[in-house]
């Protein structure tokens, strides 16, 4: 099984999502999401947003604009 981006479902990419955003920010910001339920509301913020895009068909951008 491929290990790439569009080979995840969506639940997969909300929990890539806050884990990079987690790797990423300070400390302060990484401080707040250490307890199950914040981290997990944080979970349900990244995947409600996946589905809500989902759901208007609408895409990233992707390269850059001419």
């Amino acid at each position: 099984m491929p290990n790439g981006f569009l080979s995840k479902n969506q639940a997969e990419v909300a929990l890539d999502l806050v884990n990079r955003y987690l790797e990423f920010t300070c400390e302060e910001e990484r401080a707040k999401y250490l307890g199950a339920d914040s981290y997990l509301g944080l979970y349900e913020r990244a995947y409600r947003l996946i589905l809500e895009t989902a759901e208007m068909g609408e895409k990233p951008p992707t390269g850059f604009k001419a």
